[in-house]
């Protein structure tokens, strides 16, 4: 992939911020984007010690400098990576919905982003979605599964 777009999911967020981007992840320099979905879930996995998950484990046993920084990181959301305003995608996700398209709000934000965005979908292993996968498969949407 040379330049273009990716959307990518909070467990990719979280590596991008943490600098364990995966070299795959964006071989020809592509923008990065996330919905605020994800980002929300990336903020409450790593900001409210209640939440209990993948990412909140994966920081569970982290220094508390480290994981402060962490945290840090991810609530300053660095303008290098797009955040994708629900005013952009309401329109496009009715019309998903309207189309046959079933699946939860927060994948279906996520497809709506890639496909209206003409963007790259990319998710981590540790988040398969098969409703996503299945959905992204049956549209113009490119899919990326990275470890």
């Amino acid at each position: 992939m040379s330049g273009g777009r990716i959307v990518v999911d909070d467990h990719l967020l979280l590596r991008i911020l943490l600098d364990e981007e995966p070299a795959e992840l964006r071989p020809g320099g592509a923008e990065v984007l996330t919905t605020g979905l994800w980002y929300h879930r990336l903020c409450r996995s790593v900001g409210d010690r209640a939440v209990t998950g993948v990412l909140s484990k994966a920081l569970g046993g982290s220094v508390p400098s480290v994981a402060a920084a962490t945290i840090e990181a991810v609530i300053n959301l660095p303008e290098s990576i797009g955040l994708i305003p629900l005013r952009e995608l309401a329109g496009p996700m009715a019309r998903l919905v309207d189309e046959g398209v079933r699946l939860n709000l927060m994948s279906l934000e996520a497809l709506a982003a890639a496909e209206h965005l003409g963007a790259e979908l990319c998710l981590a292993r540790a988040d398969m979605n098969p409703p996503l996968l299945a959905a992204a498969r049956s549209r113009p949407v490119a899919i990326r599964i990275l470890a």
